[in-house]
């Protein structure tokens, strides 16, 4: 479904009207897709996922290749199978392909979703 293209009004309406247009258009279909694969058909918003084996020693920087062609935005949410909390590395910058990762604890199986 295609937006109504009129001008943004800053008024209490248009502002109203914008948000409408845009429920319209979305109906609450906004998805990061419904498996960890990046091809899936209703994925709509612009991501990249990926899942591995954190490190075997805690904190220690590990390095996930990334499909976005530029610089992720943040890390949008993730799991692991033993509790660790994934977060970004202090020390690597991320690049246009590569994101760098520390986990609180070793050896923690992880899916991610950048943006």
């Amino acid at each position: 479904m295609k937006p109504y293209r009129r001008p943004l009004l800053t008024t209490p309406t248009g502002l109203y009207d914008a948000i409408r247009n845009h429920g319209r258009v979305l109906a609450g279909k906004v998805s990061f897709g419904a498996t960890m694969r990046n091809q899936e058909p209703d994925r709509n918003i612009q991501c990249s996922k990926a899942s591995g084996t954190s490190p075997a020693s805690a904190n220690t920087d590990f390095t996930v290749q990334h499909t976005l062609g530029r610089v992720p935005v943040t890390l949008a949410g993730w799991d692991t199978t033993n509790g660790g909390v994934i977060y970004r590395s202090p020390v690597t910058p991320w690049t246009a392909t590569t994101a760098t990762f520390r986990s609180t604890t070793a050896s923690a199986v992880y899916n991610l979703i950048l943006i």
